[in-house]
């Protein structure tokens, strides 16, 4: 037996000849004051495109393998109005993150907004919210059209958002739409349906929503005109719902070729289910407390068919009216049970916002990992690199997009989806994780830092830049620069210049540049550089690049470890103007130079040079002078045995290596 809450007010439908099901046993509703919500995830992204569907959206009919949503396509955080509705309705894949309250206004279109194929529309956090207005999934209604349009709108996922006060329904799902998955969604004070699934459509699963403060809950068919439409189809899985005082209509059904409801938990409604107009409905471990008609299948108009096994009435005033033979839903898909004697606690713990599996989903992008060496150092009023950590998440497809949101105010988590083309350096404000999804690339320009910070740039294939592809600059501190591709800036790949500090470079590819990265920008600038310019260089492939590994003036400690050297003619690195830089870990092969220092390089002043444990294959000897500090003064790290940098490296260096 389930721990009893305190004595409420008699239900609306109780009367003392009410002794249904375990009435006598149980007349106080369980689970419902001891829900406890399941946590969510502290990063959405990871379940944006979570899954897989299952149920009726699970079944591979109609030219569609299941129900995968936004899968694959771009993903966008969406924040205001203008943000949701353009993005909802474009077409191809999406998975649309929404951030806070969206307010959907009534317009002409009634508050109903269509959305196109393919989408992903999911909440983050707790508190994301579609107020105002609805969904409308499906073309135009047209009566005459009695089989499914080459047009018809499929493959939608909606989770995790509270939908509340539509002046019309709050999902609207018609005109032959199909492979639809509700999911994880809480439903109130919609004017019409909170759920309306009608005219033909068809493979739709509505699983763990939250209904109340609600009239007219779940429509299954439209009317009793609508079987030209409707017969063979609205085939709908409803499970693990909590219908808390949602009085009516979970769900009304007509003509359905089967509509699966089971282990949902219903609480004080004036009635649970209604099957007319010969759709087939099973009810199955159902828990249903304080209901006055459970199940009907004598409603309004022909009678309906119900098959109903396992469920539990307690304080109900019927009994589930049966009536004929249903399809076995295991002829479409397998499912599990839960006891239905645990409906009642495990429904209000898992249904609703807030309260998706931790574990569930792929990553749409790995942004776990953080940074380490002098990127992580707490300093000049900044605890290590975050980068956009915090703030909206957008993709950028386009140079327009790009620059817009590198050029936003606060933080932000841009993804870089296909080819940007841009030109000379564009700026970039503090506070931006830029990161690539699949095969993103930056080409024709570069990025510039001036007086940034706390900037991440990980997963890019950098190509072409007509200068620097990338140049931190002017003051700019905490920046991580990780697992890109760099190759054919005219002057460096990464340059680090002009007083910059705090910086990190791991586990780049750079693909045969030529100045792969400077260190202190000219020999005339000591008095900006001289006691900035800390920066670790590790895991990073220099393949065939020629100079400048890096090239350093005045910074220290500059802490070079663990990178792979292979061919680079003219030499490895350059300590010069008093620079100190420790050259530790690493493995040179076919580099005449691996290191000058003591002699300065071309125009340059000597500078300090300490080189320990690394490995040199057909290569030159190093130059070493004086001491330097110890990087682990500022930052712990730990040394991979040089012998094994080589495998190392180029398994993990560059793009779609992120772990």
């Amino acid at each position: 037996m389930h721990p009893t809450q305190p004595r409420r007010t008699r239900p609306r439908w109780w009367s003392p000849a009410a002794a249904v099901g375990l009435a006598a046993v149980l007349l106080t509703p369980p689970g419902v004051a001891e829900a406890t919500p399941i946590a969510a995830p502290a990063d959405l992204i990871t379940t944006a495109v979570a899954g897989p569907a299952d149920g009726f959206a699970s079944v591979a009919a109609l030219g569609q393998n299941g129900t995968t949503g936004g899968a694959g396509g771009p993903a966008v955080t969406v924040t205001t109005t203008a943000q949701f509705l353009d993005h909802i309705a474009r077409p191809g894949p999406y998975v649309i993150q929404v951030a806070g309250t969206i307010n959907l206004p009534a317009g002409s279109s009634d508050g109903m907004y269509d959305v196109a194929s393919d989408k992903t529309i999911i909440g983050l956090g707790a508190d994301a919210t579609l107020s105002g207005g609805g969904l409308d999934i499906g073309v135009p209604v047209d009566a005459d059209v009695t089989a499914p349009p080459a047009n018809a709108v499929h493959n939608i996922i909606v989770r995790n958002l509270h939908l509340t006060g539509a002046s019309d329904d709050l999902i609207n799902v018609q005109m032959f739409s199909h492979h639809i998955w509700i999911d994880h969604n809480e439903f109130s004070n919609g004017d019409d349906g909170a759920v309306d699934i009608k005219r033909g459509s068809d493979f739709v699963t509505v699983s763990w929503n939250h209904f109340h403060d609600h009239d007219k809950t779940l429509l299954l068919g439209h009317d009793e005109d609508a079987g030209p439409q409707d017969i063979g189809r609205l085939r709908v899985t409803y499970h693990h719902n909590f219908f808390d005082r949602s009085d009516q209509r979970n769900p009304r059904v007509r003509f359905s070729a089967l509509a699966h409801v089971y282990n949902n938990y219903y609480y004080d409604n004036s009635y649970g289910v209604a099957s007319t107009y010969d759709a087939a409905v099973l009810m199955e471990n159902n828990y249903f407390y304080s209901v006055n008609n459970p199940g009907r299948v004598d409603f309004s108009g022909d009678l309906g068919r119900i098959v109903a096994r396992g469920n539990i009435l307690v304080g109900c005033n019927h009994p589930i009216e049966t009536r004929g033979t249903v399809p076995d839903p295991r002829g479409y898909y397998p499912y599990q049970l839960t006891p239905t004697a645990d409906v009642p606690s495990t429904v209000p713990a898992g249904a609703g916002v807030g309260r998706l599996p931790s574990t569930a989903g792929v990553a749409a992008i790995p942004l776990a990992s953080g940074p380490d060496g002098f990127a992580s150092v707490a300093a000049l009023g900044q605890n290590g690199t975050t980068g956009g950590a915090g703030g909206p998440v957008v993709t950028a497809t386009n140079a327009a997009d790009f620059l817009d949101h590198i050029d936003t105010i606060g933080p932000m988590v841009i993804q870089v989806s296909g080819v940007i083309q841009i030109s000379s350096k564009q700026g970039v404000r503090p506070n931006k994780t830029i990161v690539g999804i699949g095969d993103a690339e930056i080409t024709g320009g570069g990025l510039d830092f001036y007086r940034s910070y706390n900037v991440i740039v990980r997963n890019i294939n950098f190509t072409e830049a007509e200068d620097d592809a990338i140049n931190v600059g002017q003051n700019s501190h905490h920046i991580w620069i990780d697992h890109n591709r760099f190759a054919g800036a005219i002057d460096g790949s990464v340059d680090i210049v002009r007083g910059a500090d705090y910086v990190t470079v791991s586990w780049n590819h750079f693909d045969h540049a030529d100045k792969s990265m400077l260190i202190g920008h000219s020999d005339g600038a000591a008095s900006t550089d001289i006691g900035h310019l800390k920066v670790s260089i590790h895991h990073n492939f220099f393949d065939h690049s020629r100079q400048r590994h890096p090239r350093v003036r005045f910074g220290e400690p500059v802490h070079v470890y663990n990178n792979y050297f292979l061919g680079n003619a003219l030499y490895g690195v350059a300590s010069t103007e008093n620079a100190g830089v420790l050259v530790e870990g690493n493995y040179f092969r076919d580099v005449p130079y691996p290191l000058h220092s003591a002699s300065g390089y071309a125009d340059s002043g000597p500078g300090r040079a300490v080189q320990r444990s690394n490995v040199f294959v057909n290569s030159g000897q190093p130059e070493t002078a004086g001491t330097v500090v110890e990087p682990r003064t500022y930052y712990p790290y730990q040394l991979d045995p040089a012998a094994n940098v080589p495998a190392l490296v180029t398994a993990g260096a560059g793009i779609g290596r992120l772990t």
